[in-house]
């Protein structure tokens, strides 16, 4: 008897394990909702406005999900001030790029650096999307996966599931602007690592004539 309930309860369980889990917008999620490696106290991504030579002005830029153990108001003013003043690394290795909005007919890029600080009051930056992503430890929650997508300039995604290698996600989405590759409806899907690595990433589903190309 004792055998057969067992194998019951793993029948029970195993579709739950390998159920699709619908994913929220990444800017829905909260730093509660991320687990920064031992030692980290807070993370932001910093983006730069670029030229067509990818030169940025460096006293201007956004910053996009704050990660945290410590809101930055709450650290001693003293090191968020000298945060603050810390430059960007913008090398022929930066790799966090993202394709700007078109607004009057031209499109630029966007440069980031990912900034930290740790639990002694140092800080640094990393201008490599697997650096920032490397801060995050193991991929473990539906919030760092958005992230990671986020970081590889993909869309959010849309559900996922959990695989013995990591994660599968899909990720639906329409482009109707001409300059940012074909116009249409799509499902791709993308292959991720516990470690934050897109190991494959492809459409699976391309529906051309559901909308019209905006050119600019």
């Amino acid at each position: 008897m004792k055998i057969f309930i067992i194998l019951l309860s793993l029948i029970t369980i195993t579709p739950v394990l390998n159920a699709w889990i619908k994913l929220k917008p990444l800017k829905s999620y909260d730093a509660t909702q991320f687990n920064l490696k031992e030692g980290i106290e807070y993370l932001e991504v910093r983006q730069y406005d670029s030229d067509k030579k990818y030169k940025i002005n460096r006293q201007k830029y956004r910053v996009r999900f704050p990660i945290y153990r410590t809101p930055l108001n709450k650290l001693d003013s003293k090191i968020t001030r000298q945060f603050r003043r810390i430059p960007p690394n913008i090398s022929s290795k930066t790799n966090i790029k993202k394709l700007a909005i078109c607004a009057t007919g031209e499109c630029r890029t966007t440069i980031g650096n990912g900034f930290y600080i740790n639990s002694k009051g140092g800080m640094g930056y990393m201008n490599e999307i697997s650096d920032v992503v490397g801060f995050l430890g193991r991929i473990d929650t539906p919030a760092e996966l958005q992230f990671v997508l986020w970081m590889n300039n993909k869309e959010n995604g849309s559900y996922y599931r959990q695989t013995s290698k990591g994660y599968e996600v899909t990720i639906d989405y329409i482009n109707n602007v001409a300059n940012f590759g074909k116009c249409g409806k799509f499902r791709d899907q993308a292959l991720i690592n516990y470690s934050g690595e897109i190991l494959q990433y492809k459409t699976l589903k391309y529906d051309p004539n559901y909308v019209s190309c905006i050119q600019y």
